[in-house]
């Protein structure tokens, strides 16, 4: 992974666990086997974070429509909050 691509998965991350209230890095959590399922979002909410990302990557790399997307999905299976409609 390059640096810069190193520093766009950092930001996204901050503003991922910054939405449920959490600071990154927070290695007392991302160190526990499956971080990504201790908070949970709405569907709504991860709809908001993928326009925000969008943006952030279209801004940031000047990527195409169908990158930027396939990016955001691989982040989200990778990394994203489980979903919540309670």
């Amino acid at each position: 992974m390059n640096e810069n691509y190193e520093k766009t998965l950092e930001s996204c991350l901050k503003e991922m666990f910054k939405r449920v209230g959490e600071k990154y890095p927070n290695k007392k959590l991302t160190s526990q086997d499956k971080w990504y399922t201790k908070h949970s979002w709405t569907f709504e909410e991860e709809n908001n974070f993928r326009d925000w990302m969008a943006k952030f990557l279209k801004k940031k790399h000047r990527w195409n429509k169908k990158m930027i997307q396939s990016e955001i999905s691989m982040f989200l299976l990778m990394w994203g909050w489980k979903c919540d409609e309670k």
